[in-house]
């Protein structure tokens, strides 16, 4: 489960990086990817939902 938030983080990091260089600017792909990028911003939520749950009951 660490192993995962650690991976989480580093997409969060990653995907900021896309959105500063191909969202800010008109493109034919904008809405797609901004699309994209939200659904993944959502799972990623849903992931850290559970692993807040799980490390809940842990301790």
């Amino acid at each position: 489960m660490a192993e995962g938030i650690e991976l989480v983080s580093a997409m969060i990091t990653r995907y900021a990086v896309v959105e500063s260089l191909y969202l800010l600017e008109e493109s034919s792909l904008k809405a797609q990817l901004t699309d994209r990028i939200t659904k993944l911003y959502v799972s990623i939520l849903r992931y850290l939902s559970i692993a807040k749950t799980y490390y809940d009951k842990s301790t």
